[in-house]
């Protein structure tokens, strides 16, 4: 693996060195943009077939940054499908929980409307009352939704300017090789933090900083050489990219972690072991690959496991970080043990970047600087702000 300096910026040249304006950051103007041009138009995870896996179960996803609530449910007919959560009566939620499960209707509690999981309004109550209110003109307003290896995804836009499979693009068929059968939700976390959506996710898009603010947890897996990091790969593929993280020489887990890993794999071990690829299985460029979907979702891929993020922008100073673990499914104490563990282990490093996304935030409205920098290491992270910038710009 060469690590020679300026290898990515050589390899992406497109990609630029100047220093970033600080204003992408705190510019509520700035914001207003990203939201029309890119979360009214880009698809959008959000969330995955198992947190509504039988027909009727449904869930709400929460969409701030475009002003609305959505309800995403599984149909009796198999099919999954999105909808604004708001009744055609007087634009009540017609889902109040956050998640649930219905016998193939839902009904408004404001005044008990009824629709079928297709969105279909099938019952008015009172309907002599609503003369020239037509059912069949009255159903829920449905959003585009595709799935694709289990993920979900929406597109806000009247007509989508592409299908989902062409915007991800070779990403499809690179992660679609990764086997997602088996596994079953593990944990989650939900995070808000007083922090701009690009900068949570650019702590997220480098491992430059493992040595630094994760010393004494996430380090001990991963290989530095001298004091610096270096990243297996990087590699871009349009908007979206992923960064592969090496494992260590050698790794010896602490003693709790060496007894977890008897019974499972747990987060810090994943992150210190290659796997090799069999077949045309995955193939892996790290111990630990991270993929970015643009423009707020990423993909863990480890050994035995995966985890995914929603990184979910609120205002220009606030993001909600939404955490989900996938592990096999325990059958016994001692796997139920390593999975708590694992969980632990990755919520520690977590709560380190929480802090310093926090306290980046607080010093960039202060405006004692107008750019900051990004070198070779955080190519993903000038990718980010690249692709933001060029939808903003009309370009993408």
């Amino acid at each position: 693996m060469s690590t020679a300096p300026r290898r990515f910026t050589e390899r992406y040249p497109e990609e630029g060195s100047d220093p970033i304006p600080v204003e992408r950051y705190t510019s509520p103007d700035y914001f207003a943009l990203e939201r029309d041009r890119v979360f009214r138009r880009k698809w959008l995870n959000v969330g995955h077939v198992l947190q509504a896996p039988k027909p009727g179960d449904y869930f709400v996803q929460e969409l701030k940054i475009v002003d609305t609530s959505l309800l995403i449910i599984h149909g009796k007919d198999g099919r999954y499908r999105a909808f604004h959560n708001m009744c055609s009566h007087r634009g009540a939620p017609v889902a109040w929980d956050a998640q649930g499960s219905c016998r193939g209707y839902l009904a408004c509690r404001f005044h008990g409307w009824v629709y079928d999981t297709t969105g279909k309004l099938v019952q008015i109550s009172d309907a002599a009352n609503f003369p020239g209110v037509k059912a069949e003109e009255n159903g829920l307003t449905a959003v585009h939704c595709e799935v694709w290896k289990g993920f979900i995804f929406v597109n806000l836009a009247k007509e989508p300017e592409e299908s989902l499979l062409d915007y991800l693009g070779p990403v499809a068929d690179e992660i679609g090789r990764f086997d997602f059968e088996g596994f079953t939700p593990a944990f989650s976390y939900r995070i808000d933090e007083a922090v701009n959506w690009k900068t949570l996710q650019e702590a997220q898009l480098e491992g430059w900083h493992l040595p630094y603010l994760h010393e004494k947890t996430l380090a001990r897996a991963v290989k530095v050489d001298g004091n610096q990091y270096r990243h297996a790969a990087i590699e871009l593929y349009g908007l979206h990219g992923v960064l592969g993280s090496p494992p260590p020489d050698s790794f010896t887990p602490p003693p709790t972690a060496l007894l977890a890993s008897r019974f499972g794999t747990g987060t810090v071990q994943a992150f210190g072991t290659k796997t090799e690829a069999e077949g045309d299985g995955y193939r892996f460029r790290g111990s630990f690959d991270f993929w970015h979907i643009f423009p707020n979702f990423f993909v863990g891929l480890l050994n035995g496991l995966f985890f995914t993020f929603n990184i979910w922008p609120q205002a220009v100073d606030r993001s909600i970080w939404e955490i989900k673990g996938y592990y096999p499914p325990v059958k016994t104490a001692g796997e139920l043990f390593a999975r708590e563990y694992s969980k632990v282990g990755l919520r520690d490093p977590m709560m380190e970047d929480c802090f310093t996304h926090e306290l980046i935030c607080a010093q960039l409205k202060s405006g004692a600087k107008s750019h900051i920098h990004f070198q070779d290491e955080e190519m993903l992270a000038r990718h980010l702000g690249n692709g933001v910038d060029r939808c903003v710009r009309g370009l993408a």
